[in-house]
């Protein structure tokens, strides 16, 4: 039931992602002259570049290269320029006007009444550019802060939705190689019964079961790799890649599995709430300024925090059973090994029928593909808990 619920969760972002996001015709690693970010080492830039998406890029391609983070960052920044244009200006023409009244001192024009006054126009109007420019140039500075903040936030707000796709993408991968062994079963199970029917073994309703389950599994192998191809399709996507592009998906990463028992619960909820978007715009909401409005703003920002602190332990139970299902998995991986070392040898010694082997070998990739989707689901569990400390969480999960 977990993995269905997950591979169907997964199908649902796939949707999602392929209406909602906009293709992009060259936008992509590979086809912009995007300059190296400042503090990014040029090896790490250039692994962007290389047509494989791995794991650990997923964050730094959707921040350079996701269409809708680079809408959010171009049309701040456009803002900005505009405003900084006009800031420049203001300094330019304060300095003109002191440059003017330094002029007429020099020349010895304020020696006259008229002259000082002029003089003194220049430097007042001077005086309150000079102000109103502060006042820009930190409306600016915050301008740019909240720049900062509201990219950073919709990055990695993406970058998680990327790892649960690349995610879902592999344990796709992994059950089709069940369904692949499920429809060699059915064909080898056709052709017995096929054989059969010319030798007078089976009858042609034996034959049309048979043929059932053939086009039963063809269709199942079909809409997996549907499956496949749109998770692949949206990875592209959210990483500024063309959706049918050439471009090869890693694998999910190892998880030192020790790193579970150091988890500590109640010191990354107290991360969690001071990194948590949605509880930063909390607090710095407006409460009205009157004892009702702060006693309110207080009591949701409390509500908040204690319902991130419940979502936190739902996060940090979902890690523990996901790693108790994976040990389960692991456990019947290596007796299906053992299993399918028993069957080869005794199909090489022909005393095992073609279709029993092929059940044998259906068997194992079964276990495999179990063994590879729980780890998935474990990774899953701890990926979706270590960007709640980070401060992403949907507001479905909050």
């Amino acid at each position: 039931m977990r993995k269905k619920g997950y591979l169907s969760a997964c199908m649902a972002v796939t949707l999602a992602l392929s209406t909602a996001l906009p293709v992009y015709g060259a936008a992509g690693p590979g086809s912009t002259g995007t300059a190296i970010p400042d503090g990014m080492a040029e090896e790490t830039w250039n692994r962007l570049y290389d047509q494989t998406i791995e794991f650990d890029e997923l964050s730094d391609l959707v921040r350079y290269f996701n269409p809708d983070v680079q809408n959010i960052a171009d049309s701040a920044g456009n803002e900005l320029s505009n405003q900084q244009y006009v800031y420049d200006e203001m300094r330019m023409s304060i300095r003109d006007l002191n440059d003017n009244a330094q002029a007429m001192k020099d020349s010895g024009a304020t020696d006259s009444k008229e002259g000082m006054e002029i003089y003194e126009n220049l430097k007042d109007t001077a005086k309150g550019l000079d102000v109103r420019a502060e006042m820009m140039n930190k409306g600016i500075k915050r301008i740019n802060a909240g720049v900062k903040k509201n990219v950073d936030r919709y990055s990695k707000t993406f970058s998680s939705a990327a790892d649960q796709i690349m995610i879902g993408y592999s344990s796709a991968l992994a059950n089709r190689d069940v369904v692949q062994k499920a429809l060699d079963v059915s064909m080898a199970g056709y052709e017995a019964q096929s054989l059969s029917q010319k030798q007078g073994m089976a009858t042609e309703a034996d034959v049309l079961a048979a043929n059932k389950g053939v086009l039963a599994a063809q269709a199942a192998l079909e809409q997996l790799d549907n499956t496949i191809d749109g998770l692949k399709r949206s990875l592209c996507l959210m990483t500024g890649y063309p959706a049918d592009g050439a471009v090869q998906i890693g694998e999910v990463p190892q998880l030192d599995l020790s790193v579970i028992t150091t988890l500590d619960l109640a010191a990354d909820t107290a991360k969690a709430i001071g990194n948590n978007y949605d509880l930063i715009e909390n607090r710095h909401g407006a409460s009205n300024q009157t004892t009702t409005g702060v006693k309110n703003k207080d009591a949701g920002i409390s509500e908040a925090e204690q319902n991130l602190t419940v979502t936190m332990q739902s996060y940090y139970q979902e890690i523990l059973q996901s790693k108790s299902a994976y040990d389960a998995a692991s456990t019947a991986y290596e007796k299906a090994v053992l299993e399918k070392q028993k069957a080869d040898r005794s199909y090489q010694l022909g005393m095992l029928s073609k279709i029993s082997y092929l059940q044998a070998q259906m068997a194992f990739s079964q276990a495999e593909g179990e063994k590879q989707s729980a780890y998935n689901t474990l990774y899953q569990a701890y990926n979706t808990y270590q960007w709640a400390v980070k401060g992403i969480v949907t507001s479905s999960e909050q």
